[in-house]
This record gives C-alpha cells, structure tokens and sequence, in this order.
C-alpha cells in the first residue's frame, strides 16, 4: 500500500514482484524445465522500456514480412503469460519476452539464448508505469497519484534487473533513441543483416506512430480511450517528477549504475 491507502496488485514468486497472470507462480516455478535452443531470441527489460518496439523489428527481420501482424508479444512472455510445455510446441525461431530479471532463468537458457536487452531512461519508464497502471481495467489498475506511485515503486524502478546482465552469453543492449541505428544493429546480431532498403521499411513499420496505429489490442484491458501505446517519447519525466523525487531517484540509481557492464548514457 502506498501512502495513500492505495496498492498493486501483483504476486511475489521467488523475491519478485510480477502482474497477476493466470499461471504466472507455477510458470515461474517451472522455469528450470525450460530447453533453450540455440537459435532462441530473447527480448529482456525492465516494464514500459519498448518491448513491443524490439518484438516487431526481430520478427519482421527474421520473417522478411513487410507488414506488422496481429499477433502479440504476450503470446510469447515467458515465464509470466506461457507455460513451459507450450513453448516446447512453437516452431524454431522462437521470439520471447520477458519482463523477468536474468536471474531466475535456467544457465542453459543464458548460454544458448540470443538476448536483447533494452535500455530506455529509467524515469521515462518510470512515468510510463504508472500510466499503464493507471489506464488498466479492474482489480490490476492502480487507483492513487504520482505520489503515491513514486514512493511505493521507487526502489524497484531505480535499480531493476539490469545488474544481472553478466550473467547472458550472447548479448546485445539496445536503445529506443536511434531507431534505424537500432534496427540494423539487431539484425547483425541475430544473423539476418538486410539491405537499406529493408532497414529503412522496418524502421518505419515500426515506428511509435505506425504501430499505435496499425496494431490491434484487446480493448478489455483498458478503460475507454485508453491504450498500450501513449506518448513513445524522450524526456515526460521531468512532467511528473518533483525536486525531491529526482534527487531521491538519482541516489538509488547512481548506486546501481557503477556496476553495471554497459554505458547508462541517460539525461538524469
């Protein structure tokens, strides 16, 4: 509960805080019987950092489609949304996703796996939480402030999963800034480099713009109006985030960030 009398709803599996799948405790549990192939792509980081962004790149450059899909990433998260014995079913390439830190998979999945890992300012990220939170539907939306939200998440959004990063074999850090940059970097990668042309499309295709506009959600998620896609830019914290906030936030964050095995180059 925060302050102000008003909580989140979520589960605690093994020192985690994780949204309230259906199966997401015994998924969670299961994780060590998870066979890693060698051509798995896992897209790993911390909630609202551009999941759905990287997912649509690697799977219109791994496919060769021109367009999106209907599809979801949530089709794929694992361990919080599939089960183990569902993902034994899927054709290889598998694409993944998860929100889960590094630690809690199986070593094989950490060796084997390709793993993309996202880094977006920490505080926009931040920002972007609690609107998500605020736009849900029912028992999982969060009812209080800014203030609120701030103060009963800080810890966990300042410091996250990204110390875990030593832990993958096969690694690429990603960032939502430089998107055509990006796209090609991930392609070479994975082992699918592409000619201009083919970035250029991708990177247009998957642009904030054109995929909150051609993406299908599952409007029972959300309150009218509202949607997975809000603002896709650089720098709404400073809307949101007092003086003391910022401060507090730059504290615990700067702590995490000397340990880290890649460059935060982040305005904080």
């Amino acid at each position: 509960m925060d302050s102000e009398g008003n909580g989140l709803a979520a589960v605690e599996v093994k020192g985690v805080h994780l949204p309230l799948f259906p199966l997401v405790e015994s998924n969670i549990n299961n994780i060590d019987k998870f066979h890693a192939r060698g051509d798995d792509v896992l897209i790993v980081n911390w909630p609202k950092s551009g999941t759905h962004w990287v997912y649509e790149v690697v799977k219109l450059l791994m496919t060769g489609r021109e367009e999106l899909t209907d599809s979801i990433k949530e089709g794929t998260m694992f361990p919080e949304a599939c089960a183990v014995e569902s993902l034994e079913k899927l054709p290889s390439p598998r694409i993944l996703d998860t929100h889960v830190p590094l630690k809690l998979f199986p070593d094989e999945a950490l060796k084997k796996s390709m793993i993309i890992y996202i880094l977006r300012n920490p505080k926009d990220a931040f920002v972007s939480g609690y609107h998500h939170r605020k736009n849900l539907k029912g028992g999982t939306s969060y009812c209080g402030t800014w203030n609120g939200y701030f103060d009963l998440t800080i810890d966990e959004n300042a410091c996250s999963h990204q110390l875990h990063f030593s832990l993958a074999r096969r690694l690429l850090f990603v960032h939502t800034q430089d998107l055509k940059k990006e796209v090609r970097r991930v392609a070479e990668f994975l082992g699918y480099p592409k000619s201009e042309e083919v970035y250029d499309n991708v990177t247009k295709k998957c642009s904030f713009g054109h995929m909150k506009k051609a993406k299908k959600e599952p409007k029972f998620f959300w309150k009218p109006g509202d949607s997975m896609y809000r603002k896709g830019i650089v720098g709404d914290w400073k809307n949101h985030f007092t003086v003391a906030q910022n401060e507090k936030f730059n504290a615990i964050f700067n702590e995490m960030r000397n340990k880290l095995r890649v460059s935060v180059d982040f305005e904080l």
